[in-house]
């Protein structure tokens, strides 16, 4: 078990990942300009129905998000053989909402999932409307988007490495006050990802993951984010997939009957085979609310892609289910 130190560290690590996509998406905000003049790819998006297929939907988050344009994203869909059925990118409040970015994701029936984080606007400002301008047009940009639009806001709520962490209560009043300026704006189309982290930190009942819940009225999924780091830190070791997830997934679970989305998960080499971890992953049937796993592929603080050697990439390859031309949804 990782100690308290131990997994700050951890978290914060990863958290600086997180902010750095962020930044990184402000920054390349002014190029997007020239993606929305060219408009959208000629395939429209598909309807978009429940999948049959008993296997989770599969996405990932590839550097810099869809803020570089749909290359990277490609590139990974050829190495695997088949489409992405979830495009995750970050973005942080104080970036502009680009239909047609979001647009050139979900073109082909992809579902996009955006991270999206306040890292100056407090919980308590949010709940006493003063960032109600910006609610208002992120809203009505995701209305103006001819799909589904999947907003994971206040990633890790329950990790100390995050600003909006700490006030359970009051976070719950901002999620909700968020929500609901986006119903006052008809944005219809959005649907509401609700991602702690595996783990609370600090681990004490008042800082549980279970205390920022808003409610099955303002969550459309229960999500969780989890990281195999193997032996790469004085105080990991190889832990499987199954081993990361079950007890969070039990947790999570007993909040809602929502669908359950991974909506961060990768692995190291190091300690363990790579390859065979995400074999396991892709093919267990422990979990069976667990309806999409979005992997986080991008070399940081580790390397945790997809295709950082041949033998994982044709694992993912040969694990994955066929590509779906629909994908699900609520």
């Amino acid at each position: 078990m990782v100690g308290r130190a131990n997994q700050d560290g951890e978290c914060r690590s990863r958290a600086r990942g997180r902010w750095f996509a962020a930044a990184l998406a402000t920054c390349l905000a002014a190029s997007v300009l020239a993606i929305a003049g060219v408009g959208l790819a000629s395939d429209p998006p598909q309807s978009i129905v429940h999948a049959s297929s008993t296997r989770p939907l599969f996405g990932a988050f590839t550097y810099g998000g869809v803020w570089q344009g749909m290359g990277p994203v490609r590139q990974l869909e050829d190495l695997l053989g088949r489409r992405l059925d979830v495009v995750h990118w970050y973005m942080s409040w104080d970036t502009p909402y680009y239909v047609a970015l979001v647009g050139s994701a979900i073109t082909g029936g992809r579902l996009p999932m955006i991270t999206w984080q306040p890292h100056h606007q407090s919980v308590a400002a949010i709940v006493a409307g003063r960032y109600d301008g910006i609610l208002r047009r992120f809203a009505d940009g995701v209305k103006a988007t001819p799909g589904l639009v999947y907003v994971r806001p206040f990633p890790e709520m329950n990790g100390d490495w995050e600003p909006w962490n700490g006030q359970p209560s009051t976070f719950v009043k901002a999620w909700r006050h968020m929500v609901d300026v986006f119903r006052a704006e008809h944005a219809d189309n959005v649907r509401w990802v609700w991602s702690p982290n595996i783990t609370d930190q600090p681990r004490t009942p008042a800082n549980a993951m279970e205390r920022y819940y808003p409610g099955g009225a303002y969550v459309d999924i229960l999500a969780l984010d989890g990281y195999n780091w193997g032996t790469s830190q004085s105080w990991s070791s190889w832990r499987s997939f199954a081993d990361i997830f079950a007890r969070p997934y039990a947790r999570i679970t007993a909040l809602g009957p929502q669908p359950v989305w991974i909506a961060e998960v990768a692995s190291t080499g190091r300690g363990g085979d790579k390859a065979a971890w995400v074999a396991n992953m892709l093919d267990t049937r422990r979990f069976p609310r667990i309806r999409a796993l979005i992997w986080f592929n991008h070399n940081n603080d580790m390397d945790w892609r997809l295709d950082d050697s041949l033998a994982v990439i044709q694992s993912a390859r040969a694990n994955l289910a066929p590509g779906l031309d629909t994908v699900a949804s609520r």
